[in-house]
């Protein structure tokens, strides 16, 4: 398969280059015009109930493990393990989500989410958790998402078509991030009153929502998929690859986020050791750290909302932010600070990923759609095992300002040399 420009890409059905024309400045009611599908609308209500218990087991588990371990290592290689079942399978959930029906994916996926819920907030309960079995359910919840995530990426156009893809995503990131800075303070102040395993608990029941949703809602744009031929998943996934590898404008996405993936998005370990091991803070102040990075986010999103022109300069304007936060949150040892840094980090982070997002779904037809979308799954997930672990080494060795610094240096330098290389004219040959 050839290269292909921007010029080549599929267009939206309005006509325009996806990811190029601003689809800012309208009136709320315009920016918010997913929410007149009833399926995307109650389809967002149960994933922020979900997210909510979500996040609060982020914060359970990462605590649980400093509690257990005290060791900034362990929590990276916890937080490894529990990301590393998408690095190696997100892919091939990508072509599971485009054979098979993705709402029925999805719920067969939340039904077992549930269930990892379940097992761990009863072997807390019962005082008989150790690390091996924390890990083991954490690649449990792994190798969960690396089917779940794809699925759920890819079925959003199902719901809305794709005229109002760029406007769902959005939304879908205001769901996420709400979510995040809610769950994050309910996840420390569950701790708190409940302790770890009500936090847990607390993460099972929120469940129920979305599966009964998804049981109830039926998606009205679902394109009928072409007969496969009997061809093999490896050979479906290669034609994913070929396809993303090929067309510019993904590739450019890709090799970007992937950096970013790598080195920006490693919260389930840095928040905690600034909690624990720079500011000496508790579980409430922990999840307060967790609100006020869910909160930058929120506010972000919902800027997101109103200005969808999701373009490269916007993704590299993100991504360089971040990079220089993170350097900045290495550098910080005041309480009020970080949590005004993290605001501020959240708000970088989602501008990226909103950005990665929108343009990989409009510049992808459908029968690719969830193989592309794996892609950026892997990114988003599947380099944080590397990066989890490299910067809970670097934290344990030499400190956590350092890790971060560290860290945020590499992202700002990296995002700066892909620029400059792409913007270089390309030298006329010799006569």
């Amino acid at each position: 398969m050839g290269e292909q420009t921007s010029e080549d890409v599929p267009a939206t059905a309005s006509g325009t280059v996806p990811g190029r024309a601003s689809v800012g400045g309208g009136s709320w009611r315009e920016m918010l015009a997913a929410f007149s599908v009833p399926a995307f609308r109650w389809y967002w209500g149960s994933q922020f109930l979900s997210g909510i218990g979500t996040w609060s087991q982020a914060v359970a588990q990462s605590w649980l493990v400093l509690d257990v371990t005290h060791s900034a290592v362990d929590l990276g290689t916890v937080t490894m393990l529990q990301f590393a079942p998408i690095l190696v399978f997100s892919l091939f959930g990508g072509v599971v989500a485009d054979r098979l029906p993705r709402r029925q994916v999805l719920i067969g996926t939340q039904l077992a989410l549930t269930l990892q819920a379940v097992a761990l907030g009863l072997l807390v309960a019962t005082h008989r958790v150790t690390l091996s079995e924390i890990a083991v359910l954490a690649v449990v919840l792994g190798l969960t998402n690396a089917l779940n995530n794809p699925a759920q990426q890819a079925f959003v156009p199902e719901l809305v078509g794709l005229d109002l893809v760029a406007d769902a995503v959005a939304l879908n990131s205001v769901q996420f991030n709400g979510a995040r800075m809610i769950g994050g303070a309910v996840g420390g102040l569950a701790i708190a009153f409940w302790g770890i395993a009500g936090a847990l608990f607390l993460n099972s029941v929120s469940f129920l929502p979305i599966v009964v949703v998804l049981l109830v809602i039926r998606p009205s744009h679902v394109v009928p998929r072409a007969a496969q031929d009997h061809r093999s998943a490896l050979w479906e996934l290669r034609e994913g690859l070929s396809y993303a590898l090929a067309t510019i404008p993904i590739r450019r996405v890709v090799i970007l986020f992937g950096v970013v993936g790598l080195f920006g998005f490693n919260w389930q370990v840095a928040v905690p050791l600034i909690a624990r091991f720079v500011l000496h803070r508790q579980a409430t102040g922990f999840g307060n750290l967790m609100a006020a990075l869910g909160a930058g986010s929120l506010v972000a999103a919902l800027v997101l909302v109103r200005n969808q022109n999701a373009t490269d300069r916007r993704l590299t304007i993100g991504a360089s932010v971040l990079g220089l936060t993170l350097v900045a949150l290495g550098l910080s040892t005041s309480y009020l600070l970080s949590l005004a840094l993290l605001g501020f980090a959240g708000a970088a982070g989602i501008v990226t990923s909103v950005t990665a997002n929108t343009r990989l779904q409009l510049l992808t037809p459908n029968h690719l759609r969830g193989r592309v979308m794996s892609i950026y799954v892997l990114l988003m997930g599947g380099t944080t095992p590397i990066g989890s672990f490299l910067l809970g080494e670097l934290a344990g060795r030499f400190g956590t300002g350092v890790a971060l610094i560290v860290f945020g240096s590499v992202t700002t330098g990296v995002v700066a040399t892909i620029t400059v290389v792409r913007r270089r004219p390309s030298r006329a040959p010799a006569p």
